[in-house]
């Protein structure tokens, strides 16, 4: 027959209960042992170097996506300021895009203001308007073309412009 004895110490951090069974003593285990702790300790190094190499990516896209939307509306800036500068003026004056990421403002040839877009961005030249927006001094833009620039991610973006209308289109699309 056998007796079992049950022994309950308590104490402010444990609680712990021991079954004896023909005076054989089963010891409890009370911690953790060095390699169970690395192991946790190097899952949670891989998980949170995952989400940090994400969030990089995240980041640099949101930059990029901002750069562009920057970039876009500065364009258009340019354009209606220019305009406008040479109707008040009432002088003609060319934009001209040049130097990878530089616009130039001229009226009669003399330089007014240098532009300037973000510096991973480049203007790619199209041989239709050699790079050139004409503007008449009733600050209406009078040469009809495609300003293209290509972003951080090499895409290229395309603003289309309209002569006399002051229509301007942005559009996107992918290089292959």
């Amino acid at each position: 027959m056998t007796h079992w004895k049950e022994l309950k110490v308590e104490t402010k951090q444990y609680k712990i209960q021991i079954n004896i069974k023909n005076n054989t003593e089963k010891t409890i285990k009370k911690g953790y042992s060095l390699v169970e702790l690395l192991v946790v300790i190097s899952i949670l190094f891989i998980i949170v170097g995952g989400c940090i190499l994400n969030l990089y990516k995240f980041h640099k896209q949101w930059s990029n996506n901002t750069n562009i939307d920057f970039c876009d509306n500065y364009i258009l800036h340019v354009l209606q300021n220019s305009a406008l500068y040479c109707k008040q003026q009432n002088a003609s004056g060319r934009l001209e895009f040049c130097d990878k990421n530089k616009i130039r403002f001229y009226i009669n040839e003399e330089l007014v203001r240098v532009y300037e877009i973000p510096k991973e961005f480049e203007f790619m030249s199209s041989g239709v308007f050699n790079n050139n927006v004409k503007i008449n001094n009733f600050g209406t833009i009078v040469t009809a073309c495609t300003i293209s620039y290509e972003d951080a991610n090499k895409d290229v973006h395309d603003i289309t412009i309209r002569v006399g209308s002051h229509y301007v289109k942005v559009k996107e699309y992918e290089k292959n």
